[in-house]
């Protein structure tokens, strides 16, 4: 799992996050333990995109892990591999570097316009093979922390 979150502030509380999610109502949650808690449901970006199915697992103070469920992504032509991803690919999508969140922000306000602007890039990539998104490579030493 990823590493532990560091924060001078109080963490949200899943019940908090839980609820701030309800405004999207098409994704709905599943608490899994006192401190995990698994939303899945459909995601469409924008009006001209695709129609996505979403996981997004979260265990209290770890950065949110998303995937992308359904359709299998696929690759722009001469690629070999999906861009701003972790290891598992499509299995968990990196949407922002790691100073960008933490446990004291929502995932509704943070975590889901990512993800929607990670799938407008992805959506524009697979026709050009280049990514216009902003960041860096979750591989790179500088984002793994």
């Amino acid at each position: 799992m990823a590493k532990k979150l560091k924060n001078k502030k109080q963490e949200l509380t899943l019940a908090q996050q839980v609820f701030a999610m309800t405004k999207y109502p098409q994704i709905h949650a599943s608490v899994k333990r006192q401190r995990q808690v698994v939303w899945r449901g459909p995601w469409q970006p924008s009006d001209m995109s695709a129609t996505y199915e979403l996981r997004i697992m979260y265990a209290q103070g770890f950065r949110p892990k998303i995937e992308i469920t359904h359709p299998i992504l696929t690759l722009a032509t001469g690629q070999e591999h999906l861009p701003h991803t972790y290891d598992d690919g499509q299995k968990d999508i990196c949407v922002h570097e790691p100073r960008d969140w933490n446990s004291n922000l929502l995932i509704a306000d943070t975590i889901m316009p990512w993800i929607s602007q990670w799938l407008y890039f992805y959506e524009i990539w697979v026709v050009t093979g280049k990514w216009f998104g902003k960041g860096t490579h979750p591989k790179l030493n500088r984002h793994a922390t």
